[in-house]
């Protein structure tokens, strides 16, 4: 315990024990204190011709001043010359290799000049929609950010975080569970594409499971049908899926379907039609007379000679979609089009360059209550693979930056094709395992509170030293004391600034992982974003890590037998964290000549230098060597105990600030803490089931007669009832 100890010292923590049992340990001197905040504010600049003309804006003479300002160096003049043009761009611009580098080089104008808020913007723009960003770029976009950033835990450490968290406090645990939809809505074909309409009535879906047609591609096959499962009001739950009857569903391939607020409007996309205007055009069918009527193809305001699908009803009047269509920022963007009050859908508007990208933009999902749009992107900055869910806000006149959702719902794998609940609390989305890609099913999860569309309320802070005033680096712990559960910790980054976006007037309490938890003593209720300070107390940060016992005999380099076991642990900590570089520094008494002994104390140190090269196989450069000599003492030179105590060697480790919460967290937790690949993979595959979809067993005489459908129906029943009025 006393070496782990020393490496604990070692690598930057708290000088505290860490003891056998977790504890909460309150340090003298942490406490919270309500701050100004130092925010980014968000930039005042937009593109008013970016959906006019059909080619790039091109202006030689704008361009030859543009130049002669670069060769005079004038900043002031390049700055008002690049906004003056920039402003005219259009979305072919985002796609014109000049026009990016322009934007490229005003996004360097204005971080020279200190317009931070600016600079990022454009960087970002830079970013998506550029395929292949140059990396210069994305470092300047990540350093801007940096100040007001602040990283989620990786997730095999939210859940070392999670377990430690029940074992010291009864605050229930994330509900953050993946559970399938269950054999009433998958099948063992693909099942994907869902929407849950706002009642929380009906689950629409899109399945193979018909297979009409077998061809070599199984993306080709024509076999995509319309299915539904509505509630069950008597035995609670979801009823068996049924299929859409054939007036929607045809020898062509139907998916992703949605509905108005009413459930009497049907709008869903349909390929490979011979009535289509290209490869997918979407369709409506209205529900009159008791049964869906034939489905009409929206037209060519709505459609286009290519790829038209994703739509998403908003109420009766917004219509989000997404479409490849010539003119967008990338392969596929997202669109919106407004009902007219002629009952006709107006031409559709590109939603623009900060939610369009140069990659792909699909299924859109916008929640009314809070303006907020969710959609699936690979051209985003900040992801974790593949396609991944974000969300953005509607401000009146602007899109927020688009916040990925996490670690908890995206993966280094593909997610889309998702819906929400009406109160925001659950996603519905299309999952493949790892044994079948291409074999998707329904499952459900609880949103964290980072993901769920009323989480608008931003909590920012400062980690700070109480003593010194300086930054500290470490992991935030929020708790939601309304709901009893927590939410995604987040590292405090270099400047100690640490960010949460949480739901309005609750009850949270803020708490900071280091050898120890630290719960700060007072707790905040939020009803608008506000920063805070949360000072601690760390006198003894970074002290260096000693190993007193590595003694030399007197005027000898040669390392000693009893010195083997432990530099061999040293060793295999090195192996551990290859990140990290080690200095061997020398030290001798004060007995004899200054020289000789910064000659010895440097012999010595190298002498440990070699061996621990030799035993790790690291690059020379990763482990140091320094002699001092007689020139810093542990203790006076006046015994020869002291003196023997003075003739050592100190290990000094120079760790990233990135990696050195994850290494306390290792020395936290421990070795036992891990997660085994096989518990993780069974975990996987026994997944429970949503107990939502689940039918409770019933007599049969509990369901009266009427509720049974008479054979051979004509007609389709309703797939959202109205609601029934109380009796006065």
């Amino acid at each position: 315990m006393p070496f782990l100890l020393q490496i604990l010292g070692l690598i930057g923590v708290f000088c505290v024990v860490v003891w056998a049992q977790p504890r909460l340990l309150p340090l003298p001197g942490s406490y919270i204190r309500l701050s100004e905040g130092d925010t980014q504010s968000a930039p005042s600049f937009h593109f008013p011709y970016l959906f006019q003309g059909q080619k790039p804006y091109y202006a030689r003479r704008k361009l030859r001043q543009i130049k002669k300002a670069e060769e005079a160096e004038d900043l002031f003049l390049i700055d008002s010359l690049l906004r003056e043009y920039i402003t005219h761009y259009n979305v072919y611009n985002f796609q014109d290799t000049l026009s990016l580098q322009l934007l490229w080089r005003w996004a360097q104008i204005r971080e020279y000049l200190g317009d931070s808020a600016l600079s990022v913007y454009l960087y970002g723009l830079c970013l998506r929609n550029m395929h292949l960003a140059p990396s210069q770029i994305r470092l300047a976009y990540r350093r801007l950010q940096e100040r007001w950033r602040s990283e989620w835990v990786p997730l095999e450490y939210y859940r070392k975080i999670v377990r430690l968290r029940q074992k010291i406090d009864t605050l229930a645990p994330p509900k953050g569970v993946l559970l399938t939809l269950g054999p009433h809505i998958n099948s063992p074909y693909p099942d994907y594409a869902p929407y849950m309409h706002p009642s929380g009535q009906v689950l629409i879906f899109t399945s193979r499971r018909d297979e009409l047609f077998v061809g070599p591609d199984p993306d080709q096959q024509r076999n995509e049908d319309l299915y539904y499962s509505q509630r069950d009001f008597v035995r609670g739950g979801f009823r068996p899926a049924e299929k859409f009857r054939d007036v929607i569903n045809s020898p062509y391939n139907e998916g992703s379907a949605c509905l108005n607020s009413d459930g009497t409007l049907l709008i869903f996309a349909r390929c490979d039609a011979p009535d289509g205007y290209g490869s997918c055009d979407l369709y409506e069918s209205r529900y009159e007379n008791g049964r869906w009527q034939p489905p009409r193809n929206l037209g060519p305001t709505i459609n286009s000679p290519a790829w038209d699908s994703h739509p998403f009803i908003v109420g009766d009047t917004l219509l989000f979609f997404a479409s490849n269509r010539k003119g967008g920022f990338g392969l596929s963007d997202i669109y919106l089009s407004v009902l007219g009050p002629d009952g006709q859908w107006g031409p559709p508007q590109n939603l623009g360059p900060l939610i369009n990208t140069a990659g792909d933009e699909v299924t859109p999902y916008f929640y009314a209550p809070f303006q907020t749009l969710y959609f699936s992107s690979t051209g985003q900055p900040f992801s974790y693979g593949g396609y991944d869910i974000y969300k953005s806000r509607w401000h009146g006149n602007f899109w927020s930056e688009p916040r990925n959702l996490g670690p908890l719902v995206n993966t280094d794998g593909d997610e889309y094709y998702f819906t929400i609940d009406a109160r925001g609390n659950k996603i519905y989305y299309a999952r493949a395992t790892r044994k079948d890609p291409r074999n998707f099913d329904l499952y459900s999860f609880e949103l964290p509170m980072e993901a769920r569309p009323d989480a608008v309320i931003k909590l920012t802070g400062y980690l700070i030293d109480s003593l010194t005033g300086q930054p500290l680096t470490g992991i935030v712990i929020a708790i939601d004391l309304t709901e009893g559960t927590e939410i995604t910790p987040v590292f405090a980054n270099r400047y100690g600034y640490f960010e949460f976006h949480l739901v309005r007037n609750r009850q949270y309490r803020l708490m900071i992982l280091d050898t120890h938890l630290v719960r700060i003593p007072d707790t905040v209720i939020l009803f608008e974003d506000r920063a805070y300070s949360l000072l601690l107390n760390s006198a003894e940060l970074k002290r260096p890590f000693i190993l007193e016992n590595l003694e030399f005999p007197t005027n000898s380099a040669e390392i000693t037998p009893e010195a083997y076991l432990r530099l061999d642990y040293i060793a295999g900590f090195l192996l551990k964290y290859p990140f990290v570089k080690l200095y061997v520094e020398g030290h001798t008494d004060g007995v004899g000549d200054p020289a000789y002994n910064r000659k010895l104390s440097e012999q010595r140190a190298e002498n440990i230098r070699r061996y621990l090269l030799q035993v790790t196989g690291l690059p020379p450069d990763q482990i140091l060597a320094r002699g001092y000599g007689a020139d810093r003492p542990l203790v006076p030179n006046t015994t020869p105990e002291n003196r023997a105590r003075n003739r050592r060697v100190e290990f000094v480790l120079e760790v990233p600030p990135e990696k050195l919460t994850l290494m306390r967290l290792d020395y936290l937790f421990g070795e036992e803490w891990e997660l085994p690949e096989a518990e993780a993979s069974e975990q996987e595959e026994s997944l429970g089931i949503d107990p939502e979809f689940l039918l409770r067993e019933v007599e049969s005489g509990e369901i009266g007669e009427e509720s049974e459908e008479p054979p051979g129906q004509e007609f389709d029943p309703p797939l959202v009832e109205d609601e029934e009025e109380d009796e006065p």
